[in-house]
């Protein structure tokens, strides 16, 4: 297609123009929705997160590549604002859907397709982590997909994406054999190691900053036991006393990651304002389907276990287990740290402190919920990329593992989500002031659990921030997914 800009920068289109626009292509009809029809509706009830529902000025729902295709020519056309939602878990207002703009919405495009010829397979970018791999179960092989069901692979893995088998394959982008792209211009594109490679590079980890994914050819990964599509997972709660042996457990996990590559471990202290208390769970799990591995002893060894769910399931069957519930307005700050117990501890602590805090603010029966997380990025996992992507972790694990903090906080209604957020967001700030106090701070954010307020990008180091400036003024020049996308993180100008 031939690329047409307006001679004006300023101009952007109405909605009328654009909605009216997309609604007159013959190959879009019925696909675009507009505010007070039930299917507009419907759709709103999609996303994972409150704040991201966000009422367009009408979506438009491609069922096909080609689709996609005539979507961007047209918006591209008009200069209309627009959002991209793939699966829809976002956790922040603008992380998928726009208000004033077109929101894409990909959810129809959700299929998974297994290619043994090729050993890869094709994903759209709206298919959910649990079903993409419930549907490969029968071929004895899965991908890099999330570690919770209805995580979206669209930008799961143009994010970055930690799963389960991250240890020995790496960031979920690094199993990215080939993106296929719809450029600003409505241009049709396969992005590889071996075609516009430079664009390759820039897009595993570059986020929505590029182009339109339409498919992700993913490097397949075959089971232990093909027969047997397993892996050794579940959730150990503990007693609360435990604290200091679980962290314990933790940093040695961390630290000895090369040994075992194949387990995984995230522990987090959660509070439940309706369950009035706080518990203490590690996720484990051995993509191998290695029963009880000696990368678990530590955390099998504690006395004060409460509760076990590790059991050997499908990757579908464990991810469900780790879904948590849709339509909470949620916060999450993300930072990463050097492997040290000192902020875990001073993450704690500081967590019960704004617990407290939220008591006295959310309003009366409000619910509310905190997650203190924990997980280890390491030399190991980072190595896999083998520099063939942006995310500038390299410098970081060269010194050793770090670690991958969240904050996350769930609320019940949009005034309590009002003020929350200065407190969870002075909590954050105090807990990286502490870090940097001790010259653990990595100052790296992780951008597939960012904030709005967060600018990952501008972390990843300004080699990496050159290459994706690089790309986008080549495949983009007129600059159609920074100026005019409304959603997710940009390039730092």
């Amino acid at each position: 297609m031939a690329y047409i800009s307006s001679a004006n920068a300023e101009y952007r289109g109405t909605a009328d123009i654009c909605c009216n626009a997309l609604n007159r292509d013959n190959l879009l009809k019925g696909k675009v929705y507009f505010p007070g029809t039930p299917a507009y509706e419907a759709r709103l009830h999609t996303y994972f997160d409150a704040n991201a529902a966000l009422r367009s000025w009408c979506m438009v729902l491609p069922k096909s590549t080609e689709d996609a295709s005539h979507v961007m020519y047209t918006l591209s056309k008009y200069q209309c604002s627009f959002g991209i939602k793939s699966g829809g878990h976002g956790t922040f207002k603008l992380s998928n859907a726009v208000k004033d703009g077109v929101t894409i919405d990909l959810g129809f495009m959700n299929a998974t397709t297994y290619h043994p010829e090729r050993g890869v397979v094709a994903i759209q970018p709206g298919a959910h982590s649990a079903p993409a791999y419930e549907a490969l179960e029968k071929y004895g092989v899965t991908v890099t997909g999330g570690r919770v069901g209805p995580v979206g692979l669209g930008g799961f893995v143009s994010g970055g994406g930690i799963s389960f088998h991250a240890g020995v394959y790496g960031w979920a982008c690094d199993n990215v054999e080939n993106f296929e792209v719809v450029l600003a211009n409505g241009d049709i594109v396969n992005v590889n190691e071996h075609e516009h490679s430079d664009l390759w590079v820039a897009m595993r980890g570059g986020s929505g900053n590029f182009g339109l994914i339409t498919r992700l050819d993913m490097k397949a990964i075959k089971f232990a036991d093909p027969s047997k599509p397993n892996i050794f997972g579940g959730l150990v709660g503990y007693d609360l006393s435990k604290g200091q042996e679980v962290v314990d457990a933790y940093i040695n996990f961390a630290e000895k990651i090369p040994e075992d590559p194949y387990t995984s471990a995230v522990f987090w202290w959660y509070y439940n304002r309706e369950a009035g208390e706080m518990v203490l769970v590690a996720c484990l799990d051995n993509a191998a389907n290695q029963v009880k591995p000696p990368a678990m002893e530590k955390f099998l060894s504690i006395d004060g276990i409460v509760s076990n769910t590790l059991r050997s399931a499908t990757m579908g069957n464990i991810t469900r287990e780790l879904a948590g519930e849709d339509g909470f307005y949620n916060i999450w700050f993300p930072s990463t740290f050097k492997n040290d117990p000192r902020i875990i501890l001073y993450a704690q602590e500081k967590h019960k402190k704004l617990i407290r805090a939220l008591e006295g603010v959310v309003s009366t029966g409000g619910f509310f919920s905190t997650q203190c997380q924990f997980q280890p990025i390491s030399k190991t996992v980072v190595d896999h990329s083998n520099n063939n992507n942006v995310m500038g972790l390299e410098r970081h694990v060269a010194a050793g593992p770090g670690i991958l903090f969240l904050m996350y906080v769930s609320i019940g209604t949009a005034a309590d989500d009002a003020v929350a957020l200065p407190l969870v967001r002075a909590y954050h700030e105090d807990l990286n002031r502490y870090a940097s106090s001790l010259g653990i701070n990595w100052d790296w954010i992780y951008l597939d659990y960012a904030n709005l307020e967060q600018d990952p990008i501008s972390t990843f180091g300004e080699e990496n921030i050159r290459k994706m400036r690089k790309a986008s003024a080549k495949y983009d020049p007129h600059g159609v997914f920074q100026k005019l996308r409304g959603s997710g993180f940009k390039i730092p100008a």
